[in-house]
Order: C-alpha cells, then structure tokens, then sequence
C-alpha cells in the first residue's frame, strides 16, 4: 500500500513540473552588469526592390523644391505624419525591380542596398549637380510600408509597420503586446526570404546571449514571426491533455487507490 502511495505521488509531481515556471521568464542568463554583444548592432534597414519610401526635398526655395517632389492632395502613405510640403502630402515611391526610383527631373537613381541616410546623401548629390540644381537642398527620407508579420501566441498577431533603421525581434514584440502566457518563448521562429529561398531561424527568448547573437535579432523587412504554442496550450486541442497534470486529478486517483486497498485488505 506504501509503494503504490509513493508512485502515485512521484507520478504526481513529476507530471505537474513539466511545464517549469521559469519557462515564462526572459532573459534568464543575465544579471546587472552583464555585457552582451549585438550580432551586426551596425547594421540598418536596405532598401529593397518593391519597397515604398517617400522623399522630400526642402530648401530655402520653395517653388524650386515643389518640382522635385512628389505632392499629393491627400495622405496617400495613410499616416497622420506623412511629410507635408506646400502643396499638398509627399507621395510615395515605389522602388522599381532593378532597385530605381523614377525620381521627378532627375530620372531613375539606383537605391536597392541603401539605408535611408544613405539614400537622401545620393538624392542630394543628383540635386546639386542638376541643371536647375537645389545648392541649399535637405533631403529627407521615411520608410513608406516596410514591415514584419508577427504570428502565433501574441496579444495582437498582424502586420509590425518598421518605424526606425534598427528593428529588432524585441521591438516587433513589444508593437504586437507580448506574448501570450501560452507563448513559447524558448523557440521563437524567424521566416526570412532571402533570394529565392526562405531561411528559417530559432530565437530563445530565455537567453539574452544568444538572442542577441541571432541572425536576425536585427529584422530586415518583410520577415516572419511565428510564436508557436507551449505544451499546455498544445494539449489543450486533446479532450484530456491538462486534466492529466493537475494536483486535483491526482488526488482522486489516490483516493480510489486507498479505498481500493482498504476494501481488498
């Protein structure tokens, strides 16, 4: 009777610690003090083929800087803080299949592989060097639509708009408010097109370190977030699958198996 006691209380304990609590916790590999380094921590935001950004030019010449943008009599990015110019909101580009932009006077300027600094320098550099140039030209460009989809166990799963040139996985997860309690945070997957295959990519939440040197703790546009679910909420789509790991089950189990005993004694 003693034996069967102890297994089913062994059993008990050991069903109920297979989800640890510290499964919940970020970070757990650091503590004040701690230097971690940051995998690529240089690198920006480059512009692709198909992506969307707007360019505005300003200078003291108003007149002159209006034919050098694109104006339009609404906000055609659909943000209240779209550039506005006199005349109307700056319109878009789309960056064409070759990495152009189709830029009003100046013609096609290359701008697939720059970071928006870049990209307003070269801009600049045309302007200068035109015929009816802007010699006092400040140039200004914003990311359009870039983003990143997050998917999964989040409070808010859907599109992430990129708002800065260093987007990180933590960023993307703070927009879409966290993970859920049923998220897995010690795999974390990360869907990147690059050429013409998708790479797949492991982030452990739990791990600072090692979040920090993951390829895409800095996320480029158009990736792909997945938060799959943990082992409780996975066993929940089974008609069974927690009542098993609760204390409750358990010690009916044990009272049946000590009323049995009794009745057999």
């Amino acid at each position: 009777m003693k034996k069967i006691l102890s297994l089913l209380c062994t059993v008990m304990l050991v069903l109920s610690s297979c989800d640890s609590v510290r499964d919940f916790y970020y970070f757990q590999d650091t503590q004040a003090g701690d230097v971690n380094k940051v995998l690529n921590a240089a690198q920006t935001i480059k512009i692709k083929p198909y992506d969307k950004i707007s360019i505005l030019v300003t200078c003291k010449d108003p007149q002159l800087a209006a034919i050098y943008n694109l104006l339009s009599s609404y906000n055609r990015l659909g943000q209240t803080n779209a550039a506005y110019s006199s005349g109307g909101y700056i319109s878009y580009y789309t960056v064409d299949e070759q990495g152009n932009v189709d830029f009003p006077m100046l013609g096609k300027i290359h701008v697939a592989g720059l970071s928006r600094t870049e990209i307003a320098e070269k801009v600049k550099l045309h302007l200068t060097t035109a015929p009816q140039g802007v010699k006092d030209a400040t140039v200004t460009v914003e990311f359009a639509d870039l983003h990143v989809g997050v998917l999964g166990e989040v409070r808010s799963a859907g599109i992430v708009p990129i708002d800065r040139d260093q987007f990180t996985i933590l960023n993307a997860l703070e927009k879409v408010g966290d993970l859920t309690q049923y998220g897995n945070r010690k795999n974390v997957k990360v869907f990147r097109k690059v050429n013409d295959v998708i790479r797949t990519y492991e982030v452990d939440l739990t791990n600072f370190n090692s979040m920090c040197s993951s390829p895409v703790y800095m996320l480029q546009q158009g990736d792909i977030i997945y938060v799959e679910p943990n082992k409780v909420k996975a066993r929940q789509s089974t008609a069974t699958g927690n009542t098993l790991l609760t204390p409750s089950f358990w010690m009916s189990v044990i009272s049946v198996a000590v009323s049995v005993a009794v009745l057999l004694k």
